[in-house]
């Protein structure tokens, strides 16, 4: 991409002359101060004082990643932000790019500390004084075991407690080989121009930090030529994906929704369902589960419409009929949260989603009743959340290398193409399948959320979506974004281990305030 973009972006850069720009030099220009952005975000996220008021250390090596942080720097002297460049290279080895960032660096007063070998890093002993580390030492080629001074250098910024910024890919990480316990754990990674899948791995995260993505000016043809198909999505996203709001509209304008959910053992699966649901936007929420447990789930909720399935303590085939005949007047239906694994239950289950017309949300029982001809034979659009389990019974077992997921990124591709569903995949990071051959990335780390119940909550979220109008590709995306995102709220009010299912509910609403005022 660097190289087939050049020959158009070089009129973009407007730091340096033009007929100074040599072949990616705007494209590092434009890194660099993306990266000098990013580190006074954290300086001013990190301490009361101004950025002018605090240190920075940044280490280079000689190639492009070097260059990313010799712009950076400038940038850095220009805004008045002291910062030491320590260089593990003599400037007389940078080549290219990084030259030309190392000749803007100098004419701006800029001076390097060469730190060339073990004993030189070994002199630092400490980087405490230090309010900020950017990492510009090894890029995406890095490869193999590091070797000093470069290890040495990783050693002193992990054994620190100073905040680290890394470009593009934290120093010592690879896919390509080396150990991982000798890479740099960066509480920040800003990655140019398109996201790294293993950024978001749980192999990746402790490396990674929390990771952000600077657009760089490529071309779209070019996007399109080469892309993957496979695409992050962030809660930057959650407004443009919000459906409007019918302002003058009464509850059925708003979207209904049917629940079919609950079983003697589980009425909570369905109380969180459809709340969630009711949180997310719809105007009118049906509640469809057995009479055994109807008292419990009226004391808990006031607001849905509550359906007795009559004569049974699990949902039986003869009530299928009844639902079916419901569905002409909901606009979306979940199915499966709590319903158990009744035999009877299975059965109706695989009735009811073979001959639903509705857009359906199948969940936990619902997808544990179902078996790959009787979801091919449905031909509803429907959206299926399964955990990794509940996708090894449906499809078969995942890649076992989760380090890398562009193999589980294929599978899943041919799944949702395959049975024409879209497949949301719960896990860190969630990912989600169309059966158009896209993937949507959704970071997910919050060990907050990993408890019983959040998957119903999800469902209902989603449900709520599908009831709106959104499309089955965008309410997964939608729903599974703003999931995540209550979810963050409530563990800051809350903490990872004591949050609950219904706390982020509960955060729901400042979710949907945040994103509507933006």
């Amino acid at each position: 991409m660097d190289i087939l973009t050049v020959e158009g972006i070089r009129s973009l850069d407007e730091q340096a002359k033009a007929g100074d720009i040599e072949k990616g030099y705007a494209l590092m220009r434009i890194a660099g101060k993306a990266l000098f952005k990013a580190a006074v975000e954290l300086l001013k996220s990190g301490a009361s004082d101004t950025p002018k008021n605090v240190a920075v250390a940044m280490f280079i090596g000689s190639g492009n990643n070097g260059g990313d942080g010799l712009v950076c720097g400038e940038f850095l002297i220009q805004a008045g932000i002291p910062c030491t460049l320590y260089s593990l290279v003599a400037p007389e080895k940078f080549k290219g790019e990084a030259a030309l960032a190392y000749r803007d660096f100098q004419k701006e007063g800029g001076r390097l500390v060469l730190m060339d070998s073990s004993e030189k890093v070994a002199s630092l002993k400490s980087l405490d004084r230090y309010q900020l580390v950017i990492d510009c030492m090894l890029g995406t080629g890095g490869k193999g075991e590091l070797r000093e001074p470069y290890a040495g250098v990783v050693r002193l910024i992990n054994e620190s407690k100073v905040p680290v910024l890394s470009a593009d890919v934290p120093t010592g990480f690879t896919t390509a080989g080396g150990n991982k316990q000798h890479a740099i754990r960066a509480t920040q990674t800003l990655m140019f121009g398109a996201p790294r899948l293993e950024a978001f791995t749980a192999q990746g995260l402790p490396y990674f930090g929390k990771a952000k993505v600077a657009k760089l000016p490529y071309p779209e043809n070019l996007l399109k030529e080469l892309s993957q198909g496979i695409h992050l999505m962030t809660e930057g996203d959650i407004p443009d994906l919000l459906p409007h709001r019918n302002e003058c509209g009464e509850k059925r304008d708003q979207g209904c929704a049917l629940i079919i959910a609950g079983s003697k053992d589980m009425p909570g699966a369905a109380a969180l369902c459809t709340k969630a649901c009711l949180r997310s936007g719809a105007g009118l929420v049906t509640l469809a589960s057995p009479s055994s447990i109807m008292p419990v789930l009226q004391s808990k909720m006031s607001e849905p419409v509550f359906m007795n399935l009559e004569g049974a303590a699990c949902f039986e085939s003869q009530h299928v009929l009844k639902l079916l005949t419901y569905t002409s007047h909901v606009q979306a239906v979940a199915i499966g949260p709590g319903l158990s694994l009744n035999d009877e239950t299975r059965k109706a289950v695989a009735e009811f989603t073979a001959n639903c017309k509705v857009p359906m949300v199948i969940d936990a029982d619902g997808l544990n009743a179902l078996n790959t001809t009787i979801l091919r034979n449905a031909m509803a659009p429907a959206i299926l959340t399964p955990h990794k389990r509940e996708f090894a019974r449906l499809f078969g077992e995942l890649p076992q290398d989760t380090s890398d997921l562009r193999e589980t990124c294929k599978l899943l591709k041919k799944k949702a193409k395959d049975f024409s569903k879209t497949i949301l995949l719960k896990g860190a990071p969630i990912l989600i399948a169309t059966p158009e051959g896209e993937i949507f990335v959704v970071p997910a780390a919050n060990s907050g959320l990993a408890k019983g119940g959040s998957g119903d909550v999800l469902t209902g979220i989603i449900t709520a979506l599908l009831a709106q109008g959104v499309t089955a590709t965008e309410a997964a995306i939608l729903g599974a974004l703003l999931h995540q995102k209550a979810g963050d709220v409530a563990r800051k009010n809350f903490g990872a281990f004591s949050m609950l299912p219904s706390d982020v509910i509960e955060c729901l609403p400042q979710v949907f305030l945040q994103a509507y005022d933006s």
